[in-house]
């Protein structure tokens, strides 16, 4: 009788503690899972004036820099300053920064020694480069001491150079001024100015991508054309002192979504394994 009066709670008590496991089970996969889908984000944005990336909504500097001469500001395109950004969202640090030359007629150039130099905003970080291969194509730039932690924020100096094949046509065209960044990474407005035409593609834009430690590689995001109201002044194109051509940022976002932690996924097949003994029993 005794045990007759107590097997419905028995029966009811062991279902109760079934459904305190399937929930614990499906909270833990739900970490995991979450955790799994965990983001690595970046920002990437360029411009020729270093001043423009570290006061960027400043309207007083806005003026101060514009008002440059014409041929300086071509100097100063041709050799711009990029700012890497590992957003405070990520969960790894950035180790390598790539980039892509987009027109495949000009390449990256050295500057103080190496295709890129940590410019003086950024004191302090560790920073290697080289291109891929050696061809000028890619740039690769190497984040020691741990790399660009969440947050942390990077800032270095380019140059762009004419490939040899295409120094005599260039020459043509621009005479001895340099190529403008604006015109080899990506088209201002959709014109290609040494093709002469207009395109609504980015296949010839550069790309850029980072390498997580861990995490591997994030996805590669290309440049979009921009749009630039005063697009006409490039190269050899110079403007008059009075013209009006504000400095501008142009930027990139990227993201890398890490693969699941052999512990998480060891975590979530074990708990899959209880939950199915403890159905059966």
């Amino acid at each position: 009788m005794k045990n007759m009066i107590c097997s419905p709670w028995n029966f009811v008590g062991k279902h109760v503690r079934a459904l305190v496991l399937a929930s614990s089970v499906f909270s833990l996969v739900a970490i995991f899972a979450t955790a799994a889908q965990a983001q690595n984000t970046f920002s990437l944005s360029i411009s020729e004036k270093e001043d423009k990336l570290v006061h960027p909504t400043d309207m007083a500097w806005d003026k101060w820099l514009m008002w440059d001469l014409g041929y300086q500001r071509m100097m100063n395109r041709n050799a711009p300053f990029l700012q890497l950004q590992n957003d405070a969202t990520s969960t790894s640090p950035i180790t390598e920064f790539h980039l892509t030359i987009g027109d495949n007629r000009f390449n990256f150039g050295d500057i103080s020694g190496s295709p890129a130099a940590l410019a003086a905003s950024t004191p302090g970080f560790d920073l290697s480069s080289t291109t891929l291969n050696g061809a000028g194509d890619e740039l690769v730039v190497t984040i020691g001491n741990g790399g660009l932690l969440p947050g942390q924020t990077v800032r270095f100096q380019i140059k762009m150079n004419v490939d040899p094949s295409f120094a005599a046509q260039y020459a043509s065209s621009f005479g001895l001024s340099q190529p403008d960044f604006r015109t080899v990474l990506f088209d201002m407005n959709g014109l290609n100015v040494y093709d002469g035409v207009q395109k609504t593609s980015s296949d010839d834009n550069a790309t850029a991508h980072v390498v997580y430690t861990p995490g591997g590689n994030s996805a590669s995001v290309a440049f979009p054309d921009e749009t630039v109201a005063a697009g006409q002044y490039y190269n050899s194109n110079l403007r008059t002192y009075k013209a009006s051509d504000p400095v501008l940022i142009f930027q990139l976002n990227g993201t890398s979504v890490p693969e699941p932690t052999s512990i998480g996924l060891a975590m979530m097949g074990l708990s899959a394994v209880l939950l199915a003994r403890r159905s059966r029993s």
